[in-house]
């Protein structure tokens, strides 16, 4: 019986030696995954920094100014532009009353003069312009936008491509 026993406890050590060996394992796999994973977190992070630095760089008003400029036509708004709310015209889905829709809109005031509507409320700095002036194509060519943000996303991404090979 003795013997039975003992073939019994050794048969359960192995089976425990096999179970420890394999959990040790699982760990070390694990704990890799988890370092690969803190790896990829930190360069997400280092890239998510990079492009708030571009969105604060395109975002500066003097950019954004010259763009508006330069490729929507848009101009500063000038004292001709300030002109009292009653000399807007309505919406054309309501009403003076703003409830009621509108047969007609009515004809938009003259404007007044600077000084008359001091008190009147300033038009924001940029402002489309009534007839865009023509830009010639030669002054300032087209820009596609979406071309620039790929080539600086590319830009961006061939440094951290250059890491992952080396590594």
């Amino acid at each position: 019986m003795s013997r039975g026993l003992s073939l019994i406890a050794l048969l359960l050590l192995a089976a425990v030696s096999f179970g420890l060996y394999q959990l040790s394992y699982e760990v070390q796999r694990l704990e890799e995954e988890l370092i690969e994973m803190n790896r990829a977190l930190s360069q997400e992070r280092e890239t998510i920094g990079v492009l708030q630095a571009e969105w604060s760089y395109l975002s500066r008003p003097e950019y954004l100014q010259d763009k508006a400029l330069r490729l929507l036509g848009m101009r500063p708004a000038t004292a001709k532009d300030i002109v009292a709310i009653e000399a807007l015209p309505w919406r054309q889905d309501r009403g003076p009353d703003r409830g009621q829709p509108m047969a007609a809109a009515p004809a938009a005031q003259p404007a007044q003069p600077a000084a008359a509507s001091a008190a009147s409320p300033v038009v924001p700095s940029m402002q489309v312009a009534a007839k865009p002036e023509a830009v010639p194509s030669a002054a300032a060519p087209a820009v596609n936008f979406d071309a620039e943000v790929a080539a600086v996303l590319g830009a961006m991404q061939r440094p951290a491509n250059d890491k992952r090979r080396a590594q």
